[in-house]
């Protein structure tokens, strides 16, 4: 696999500086360029489509702009994420395995990084594939992207320290035109270690650390908390954005 897609303002994006304060709005232009596996991002371009673009509260690279030691610079990476529904808007949430170099035990939305050339959406729903064994195309109702993500790893750098990843997701609904009692969820067991449906308003109430039910605590809140589990930040700031 080639690095994958190449994001631009411009020039080629590189990690190490915060692209909310690149654009210094969060409503952005952007234009995918399938065929030379490109995502143009601007701040306000004609005939190109907007949509808001996210980040953590406390992103590590504000006000910095990072360079790596050894200059060995690293892109910016493109990722798609799947808030897969029912007909009844029951979410899926899966668990990353405890053994995952990043993110260990988190729970989040189905998604993964984007190969080069490759259709958005064909890539998102192939995802959900390898994560869920869930074939999504033949009961597909709608699939709609709702808001960007940017997400870099480690959450806290310490002083001179470089990003080991910076990657912009980009966050469809997935709705499927039956209720997920009449679906089967198989494991990826390398990535996923389990999973849960939600209506609604379970997660906006698991998301907000509301939940009363015991069950649910060690999902609640953002990732990580007491348990050392949580959902994932960006995925708790995109459902909000989408749904609260």
């Amino acid at each position: 696999m080639s690095y994958g897609v190449d994001i631009l303002k411009g020039k080629t994006l590189y990690a190490g500086k915060c692209m909310l304060e690149l654009f210094d709005n969060n409503l952005i232009s952007y234009q995918y360029k399938q065929n030379e596996a490109q995502l143009n991002l601007s701040l306000q371009e004609q005939g190109w489509s907007q949509i808001h673009l996210l980040h953590s509260n406390c992103c590590p690279c504000q006000n910095k702009d990072l360079k790596p030691l050894d200059q060995n610079y690293t892109k910016i990476k493109l990722a798609t994420v799947a808030m897969l529904c029912d007909k009844d808007y029951n979410f899926l949430l899966t668990r990353r395995h405890y053994q995952m170099k990043t993110f260990p035990k988190s729970w989040v939305f189905p998604g993964g990084m984007v190969e080069g050339h490759q259709n958005l959406e064909n890539e998102c729903l192939r995802e959900v594939l390898e994560e869920t064994g869930l074939d999504v195309l033949p009961i597909l109702d709608k699939m709609e992207l709702k808001v960007m993500y940017e997400s870099i790893y480690p959450t806290k750098l310490e002083e001179n320290e470089y990003p080991i990843k910076q990657t912009l997701c980009m966050f469809y609904e997935v709705k499927i035109n039956q209720s997920y009692q009449n679906v089967t969820i198989k494991m990826g067991e390398k990535e996923v270690d389990d999973f849960k449906w939600f209506s609604k308003n379970q997660m906006l109430q698991i998301m907000n650390g509301q939940i009363k039910d015991y069950q649910f605590l060690e999902i609640a809140g953002i990732y990580p908390n007491s348990y050392g589990s949580g959902i994932g930040e960006g995925h708790v700031k995109a459902f909000l954005h989408c749904y609260a």
